[in-house]
């Protein structure tokens, strides 16, 4: 007997056909949970979105070069805590081929991050901190590829423009 593919009506457990969601969708997704974990209202934030990946949901936060503000750190930790995900915190440096800067910017970026870590640990978040060179797009790019269960990213405005629309990911600024 065939099987009705479009009307999902076949045998237990067999495949159904489903429109994938646009990439607006996911945004006014994003943007609805992100307005109600603000709020305070958990449930309803959490309820706007289900997953069904695996592994904990984290927030990809671009730093300014070597450092993260304070604005951006107080904004991510707090939305992270009440959506009930971990950070992944990104410090992009110029694509320059010299050891030393290289060295250099790693160690201040990881001193930077190292911060945002102690902080984070108080509200019993994990933090992450990749540190890559070359351009922003290019490193946001590769590293949402390469990591999954990115829910959304915060920035601020000077590095948010450099990505916006690169990765089909929401993307929030913090000014």
């Amino acid at each position: 007997m065939p099987r009705n593919w479009l009307t999902g009506n076949s045998r237990k457990n067999s495949p159904t056909l489903r429109r994938a969601r646009t990439v607006q969708d996911r945004m006014a997704d994003y943007s609805e949970a992100v307005a109600l974990a603000e709020a305070g209202e958990l449930m309803l934030a959490a309820d706007v979105f289900r997953h069904t990946g695996t592994g904990r949901r984290r927030i990809l936060v671009i730093g300014h070069g070597c450092s993260f503000s304070e604005r951006l750190g107080q904004y991510a930790i707090g939305v992270a805590e009440r959506m009930g995900s971990d950070l992944l915190l990104l410090s992009v440096g110029m694509p320059k081929q010299d050891p030393v800067w290289r060295r250099s910017f790693s160690q201040l970026a990881a001193r930077a991050a190292e911060a945002w870590k102690e902080a984070a640990a108080r509200h019993n978040l994990n933090v992450d901190h990749e540190v890559r060179f070359g351009t922003i797009d290019e490193a946001v790019s590769t590293l949402v590829r390469s990591c999954g269960r990115i829910e959304f990213i915060l920035s601020e405005p000077e590095e948010g423009e450099q990505v916006l629309g690169q990765t089909g990911l929401a993307l929030f600024t913090v000014k």
